[in-house]
């Protein structure tokens, strides 16, 4: 967890975790009650994502923005639910059902104003050969 003695440079990691079918279809695939599911849609169905003109199903982005969520709730605890901000996330390359997504942040500044610690991290997210998938920067303060 960051706390105001934490410095520049220093390095968080989440777990890793693999995108297996199961994964994406809980998080794409519709309402687990719902007839003929999962729903048939890019992140789900190879026949449905080639009719778009995708040559593969791949895995919504959200879902691992989400890991990126989960890390910083590790890092900033409840004030990150309570004003911690995600600032230009972009997906970088395209993640697929069997890739391994690991949340790293970095971090990059640290300004204190009393008994306030701001922080700016560098956050990514490296798929199983060391890829960055997503790239972006997390703001977050930790109290004294």
């Amino acid at each position: 967890m960051i706390t105001r003695d934490t410095r520049v440079g220093q390095e968080f990691s989440g777990k890793a975790k693999k995108l297996t079918w199961e994964r994406v279809w809980a998080f794409s695939g519709g309402a687990f009650d719902t007839p003929n599911w999962p729903k048939k849609n890019i992140h789900t169905d190879l026949e449905f994502a080639q009719s778009t003109g995708l040559d593969r199903v791949y895995v919504s982005a959200t879902q691992y923005l989400g890991h990126v969520t989960e890390l910083m709730i590790d890092i900033f605890s409840d004030g990150w639910l309570r004003g911690g901000e995600l600032k230009n996330a972009r997906f970088t390359r395209p993640v697929t059902e069997g890739d391994t997504i690991t949340v790293k942040a970095t971090v990059r500044s640290k300004v204190e104003e009393g008994p306030i610690t701001s922080y700016a991290l560098d956050v990514w997210c490296e798929n199983q050969d060391g890829e960055q998938v997503l790239i972006g920067t997390a703001l977050g303060e930790a109290a004294s």
